[in-house]
């Protein structure tokens, strides 16, 4: 009998950002427009047995260069950029938070990136999905959530 070994992806999304943000089937209305905005939203997550957040989060979304997302931010963790890719079509976001070594939370902020994956739920009017994170201290994933918060820029 053969034993498969499956490598621990804990803090790992199973797929990549591209398959995550197009493996979808489209929306059967083009609501697009009015949820990808250039806007400050509020950003939340569940860590250690606990909600953190809101978190102001601007985001700028560029259709004109192949649907890239480009913003930043702070949160309890430290300063933040953040980069990704989205679909109109799928409405869902694939981002990567890439934090500023020496901001915020010196035991939390080692400089590192968190995956995100979200997508849009239509009956909360915000996206939701998990974040992704794996340092060498540890490996954690967890609930995400992206609201707009009505300020546009």
């Amino acid at each position: 009998m053969k034993r498969y070994i499956i490598p621990c992806q804990k803090g790992r999304p199973l797929r990549s950002s591209r398959s995550y943000v197009n493996g979808r089937i489209a929306w059967e209305y083009d609501i697009s427009n009015s949820i990808f905005i250039p806007a400050t939203f509020a950003s939340y997550y569940y860590q250690y047995g606990m909600n953190h957040g809101p978190f102001n989060m601007k985001l700028g979304f560029y259709p004109e260069a192949g649907y890239i997302v480009h913003g930043g931010g702070n949160d309890d963790v430290g300063t933040y950029i953040i980069t990704g890719i989205y679909s109109p079509r799928t409405l869902r976001m694939s981002l990567k938070k890439h934090y500023q070594t020496g901001t915020g939370n010196p035991q939390e902020n080692l400089g590192h990136k968190v995956k995100i994956q979200v997508e849009w739920n239509h009956y909360n009017q915000q996206f939701e999905g998990k974040y992704y994170v794996r340092t060498r201290l540890h490996k954690d994933e967890n609930i995400f959530i992206i609201r707009y918060e009505g300020t546009a820029y």
